[in-house]
């Protein structure tokens, strides 16, 4: 599954429009070819790439941005010198340079990551026009930082920052403490540097060292609530599938006929105990976890805090006091069939605010990916 587009549209905007510019200037020679190289690289990324904390980290960690801005550079001053040379060259190319920045600020527009990008542009704007030489605004742009500032790290900071309030809006804990670690580890190289950026190759072996410890942890969190999702799903079925509304229920009724959707509640209740068994058997045995420890579990807390679980209080407490029934060649007891009959009849089987989101949410949502996206996924809710 290739990066979400509207991310990787933000991370590579401003270098599709740069080297179009360019393109369309005719530009050509080993510099534009590697301009051209570099694209295609990272645009294979944004869809090779499953996540974004993948895509900038191989942007990072392949030295991608830096390599582009550099050949940018050369593209730009050879293209600029093969129509300006002769007499008054240095003057036509800071001339030509400042034009160059001023369209590149109009082109960001629209970009999210517009004031952080368009200030080393305004500041080389500034420098270019305060009447130095053109050797001399080249020195002075080195030596404050200038160009190095150019080279997409405040993206690639910007992109960690999204990533991490994404987890947050998805409830997402040990992603969120995963993305807190790698920001501060990029803060804390870049602060070691004279002007305030990191080393490409060093951040991104840091960060796979972050990304190594968490995965194991990430995936054993997402296996746990998988199994405990399926096994109070198995209990929920098999009590229902006793009950009088089963055959007019969806989760049975087949088109072919009542004697196919009697067969799949026969199924179901023959099968769903031994599922279940062998699903416990699974999380004693790789987690150390029995069914009662599921409700405590901060999986299970997380996911009933964030709204997550469909089932209501009474279903969910119903569905405990089934679980001990739920053994192969057991039915449930009557009591519990009548209970579960009321609550189909009364609709009050699933939780009311269930996927519900917060205020708290919704401002998260609106800060990644803007009001219009929220009103168009969510306005309904």
């Amino acid at each position: 599954m290739p990066v979400d587009k509207a991310m990787a549209d933000s991370i590579l905007g401003t270098f599709r429009k740069m080297f179009q510019e360019l393109e369309d200037k005719g530009a050509e020679g080993e510099s534009f070819q590697v301009m051209r190289e570099t694209m295609d690289r990272m645009e294979k990324l944004a869809l090779e790439t499953n996540d974004v904390s993948e895509f900038t980290a191989k942007l990072t960690t392949e030295n991608l941005f830096m390599d582009f801005s550099n050949a940018y550079t050369e593209t730009m001053t050879a293209l600029v010198k093969g129509e300006y040379s002769g007499d008054g060259g240095d003057e036509l190319l800071m001339e030509k340079t400042i034009e160059a920045y001023e369209h590149a600020i109009e082109n960001l527009k629209g970009n999210p990551h517009y004031e952080k990008l368009k200030a080393p542009l305004e500041e080389l704007i500034e420098v270019g026009k305060s009447g130095v030489s053109y050797p001399v605004f080249l020195r002075i742009a080195e030596e404050q930082g200038l160009n190095q500032t150019l080279q997409g790290d405040m993206v690639v900071r910007d992109a960690i920052l999204s990533e991490k309030l994404f987890c947050e809006f998805m409830h997402l804990p040990l992603e969120v403490e995963k993305h807190e670690k790698i920001l501060k580890m990029h803060d804390q190289l870049a602060s070691q540097t004279p002007f305030n950026v990191v080393d490409s190759f060093q951040f991104g072996l840091e960060r796979q060292k972050i990304e190594w410890k968490y995965t194991p942890l990430i995936n054993r969190w997402h296996i746990i609530s998988r199994l405990w999702e399926k096994m109070i799903e198995n209990v929920y079925d098999w009590l229902d599938s006793f009950g009088s509304f089963a055959p007019r229920d969806e989760r049975w009724m087949s088109r072919r006929g009542i004697t196919y959707t009697m067969h799949n509640i026969k199924r179901t209740q023959e099968c769903n105990p031994g599922i279940l068994k062998a699903r416990e058997k699974v999380f004693m045995e790789y987690f150390q976890m029995s069914w009662d420890d599921i409700f405590d579990h901060e999986t299970f807390l997380t996911a009933y805090d964030a709204k997550q679980i469909w089932y209501s209080d009474q279903t969910l407490e119903l569905i405990k006091k089934a679980h001990p029934y739920c053994k192969p060649f057991t039915k449930p007891e009557p009591d519990l069939i009548r209970e579960a009959e009321e609550i189909y009849a009364t609709q009050s089987y699933k939780r009311p605010d269930a996927f519900q989101y917060s205020e708290e949410d919704k401002e998260k949502f609106i800060a990644l990916f803007g009001e219009d996206k929220w009103n168009e996924y969510f306005g309904r809710q």
